[in-house]
């Protein structure tokens, strides 16, 4: 597969009342790209995520997503974990045929050890919650990834983790940050979401900076 998503003319509204945060979106995304998305607080990013992949319905517009194209989704808020679940049955419950080392040994790549993976979910810090689903998303080896402010709730070293882990990933990542260094880190490509569109440059954050904002590098 080469064509990953093509996005046409989509407008993206949530709400009973269909309110509308941005329109007249069209992507075209390959394989291989590191895309990150950018854009004003409220303008639609998460609601463009959740759009695309049907989570909330699309009224205007139309999503093509690519043949054997297996996606991988973190949210934000981390809502797809069961609070009462231990951290280590989390994972293993979704993955039974892993062995218990294995799980052990994902865990302890995104640094949850001993005693931590014993603990409820609703207990751990938003930290180890994010560290928890970025794991589930390496064991389910989609080939496209989407992640909506990965870095939010890590320290230095699991940001640093997470970095090299998209930056060796051979899929297609399309991620939602704030973060600087991530921004200039991974991707090859930034989108900026405005309300009437969505404006593509060819570069990392820097190069964005240069050509939206006419602002030298630091």
């Amino acid at each position: 597969y080469k064509d990953v998503l093509t996005v046409s003319d989509l407008t993206v509204a949530v709400g009973e009342e269909r309110k509308e945060l941005c329109s007249h979106i069209n992507l075209d995304i390959k394989k291989g790209d590191k895309i990150a998305v950018i854009g004003d607080n409220g303008i639609g990013k998460s609601s463009l995520f959740k759009t695309i992949q049907g989570i909330i319905p699309h009224y205007t517009g139309d999503v093509q997503w690519g043949k054997n194209v297996t996606t991988s989704y973190y949210e934000q808020e981390n809502l797809n974990l069961c609070p009462d679940k231990m951290a280590i049955d989390e994972l293993w419950d979704r993955f039974p045929h892993i062995p218990e080392a294995q799980i052990r040994r994902v865990l302890g790549n995104v640094l949850l050890t001993k005693e931590e993976v014993y603990r409820p979910v609703k207990v751990i810090s938003g930290g180890e919650r994010a560290r928890l689903a970025l794991c589930i998303i390496m064991l389910e080896k989609s080939n496209v990834l989407l992640l909506d402010e990965p870095t939010n709730h890590l320290d230095l070293n699991s940001k640093e983790v997470l970095e090299d882990a998209l930056s060796e990933f051979d899929g297609t990542v399309i991620f939602i940050s704030h973060d600087r260094y991530l921004l200039n880190k991974v991707p090859d490509k930034i989108i900026e979401i405005t309300k009437s569109g969505a404006v593509v440059y060819d570069g990392n954050y820097e190069y964005y900076k240069e050509k939206a904002l006419d602002v030298k590098p630091d």
